[in-house]
C-alpha cells in the first residue's frame, strides 16, 4: 500500500510537471510576441536602397506573416523536437547550436562556483551553528550578512580593479584578467584541448567564478547555521551526548542528517540556475555564456534565442524542484506529501 501511494504521488508530481512546462512554453510565446519593435528591421541593413525582395524573403523564411494562433501551434511542434529555427542576427546558424556552444561555458563556470559554494558553505554554516554565540559564528555570521546584501555587479567590477591594477602600488599583487574566456591572441579563436590553453581558461575562470562562489555562499552558510540551530536544541540530540558521542559524531550523524531537507531544496535550485546563466557576472567579464547570449538576444531582439532560453531555464527550476521532492520523500519521513 505505502509503495502504491508513493507511485501515485510520484505520478501525481510528474502531471503537475507537464502542465506547468506547458504553461512556460504558452506564457513564453506570449510575453515574447508581445515585446515590442520588429525584428525584421533589426536584421537588414536600414538602407533605402536594400532590396525589398530580400526582406520578403526573411519574412517568409522566419514565418513572421504568419497569424498569432498558425505561430503557436508551429512554436509548440518545433518546441518538441527541438527545432528553434535559426537566429535572426545570425542567420546561418541554428538556435540550438549556439545554445549548445555557449551552454558548455555557463556549465563550466556556474558548476564550478556552485560546486565550491555549496561546500564551503555547508562546512562554515554547520560549524557556525555547533560554536553557536562564539567568536567563530559571530565573525562568520557578519560577514556572511554582508556577502548576501552586496551588489553583484558592484563586487564583480570591484575585483575587476583590484586584480587588474598594483592596488596601493603593491608589485607583487597578482594580475588577473579581466574579462573573456581564454588568451585569444595566443591561441586563437578555437579551443583545441591543450594544456596550456585548458590553463589559460581556468586563469580567465578564476575572477568571474570567484564572484558567484562568494556571493552564494553567504545564503548557503546562513541557511545552514539556522536549520542545524533549530535541530541542536532538539532532545535526541541532548541524548546523543549523554550516551558520550563526541562532537564529530553528534553533529553528522545525528544533526546533519535532520537539518538537511533546507539546504536540499537550496542545493537543487542551484543546481537549475546552473543553465540559467549568470547574467551579470557573465556580462560584466565578457563571459561568452547562456546569460550574456541573453542580453545580447534582448538587445537585438533575436526572439528564437529568447524563447529558447527562457523555456530551457524554467523546465530546469521545474524538473529540480520535482527531483528535490523525490529526495526529500525518501531522507525525511516527517514530510507529509499532500
Amino acid at each position: 500500500m505505502a509503495r502504491r501511494s508513493f507511485r501515485w504521488i510520484i505520478a501525481k508530481r510528474m502531471i503537475n510537471v507537464l502542465i506547468t512546462v506547458l504553461g512556460i512554453m504558452t506564457l513564453n510565446f506570449v510575453l515574447i510576441h508581445a515585446m515590442p519593435g520588429d525584428p525584421i528591421l533589426n536584421m537588414v541593413p536600414k538602407d533605402p536602397k536594400f532590396p525589398q525582395s530580400i526582406k520578403f524573403d526573411l519574412i517568409n523564411k522566419f514565418h513572421l506573416n504568419d497569424s498569432i494562433p498558425e505561430q503557436y501551434v508551429t512554436y509548440m511542434k518545433n518546441t518538441m523536437i527541438l527545432d528553434w529555427g535559426i537566429s535572426y542576427k545570425m542567420t546561418d546558424r541554428k538556435v540550438l547550436d549556439i545554445i549548445l556552444s555557449d551552454m558548455k561555458w555557463t556549465l563550466l563556470l556556474v558548476g564550478v562556483s556552485t560546486i565550491f559554494t555549496i561546500a564551503l558553505g555547508m562546512a562554515i554554516g554547520a560549524y557556525s551553528a555547533y560554536r553557536r554565540r562564539g567568536a567563530f559564528d559571530v565573525s562568520a555570521t557578519g560577514i556572511s550578512l554582508f556577502l548576501y546584501g552586496m551588489p553583484t555587479f558592484w563586487f564583480a567590477m570591484l575585483l575587476q580593479i583590484l586584480f587588474t591594477t598594483h592596488p596601493l602600488g603593491v608589485q607583487w599583487w597578482p594580475q588577473l584578467p579581466p574579462s573573456g574566456y581564454w588568451d585569444v591572441d595566443r591561441f586563437g579563436g578555437n579551443f583545441h584541448g591543450t594544456l596550456p590553453q585548458i590553463l589559460s581558461v581556468l586563469k580567465y575562470l578564476i575572477l568571474p567564478s570567484a564572484v558567484l562562489a562568494i556571493g552564494s555562499l553567504a545564503g548557503v552558510s546562513l541557511i545552514m547555521r539556522s536549520s542545524l540551530i533549530d535541530v541542536m536544541t532538539e532532545d535526541f540530540i541532548l541524548t546523543a551526548r549523554a550516551k558520550g558521542l563526541t562532537d564529530y559524531q553528534v553533529l553528522r550523524h545525528h544533526a546533519l542528517p535532520v537539518g538537511m531537507p533546507p539546504m536540499i531544496a537550496l542545493i537543487a535550485m542551484d543546481i537549475a540556475f546552473i543553465i540559467g546563466g549568470a547574467y551579470q557576472v557573465e556580462y560584466i567579464f565578457n563571459y561568452p555564456g547562456i546569460g550574456y547570449r541573453t542580453i545580447q538576444s534582448i538587445n537585438n531582439l533575436d526572439f528564437p534565442i529568447l524563447q529558447f532560453i527562457v523555456v530551457i531555464g524554467g523546465v530546469a527550476v521545474v524538473i529540480a524542484n520535482f527531483i528535490s521532492d523525490i529526495v526529500l520523500m525518501y531522507t525525511d519521513p516527517r514530510i507529509r506529501i499532500g
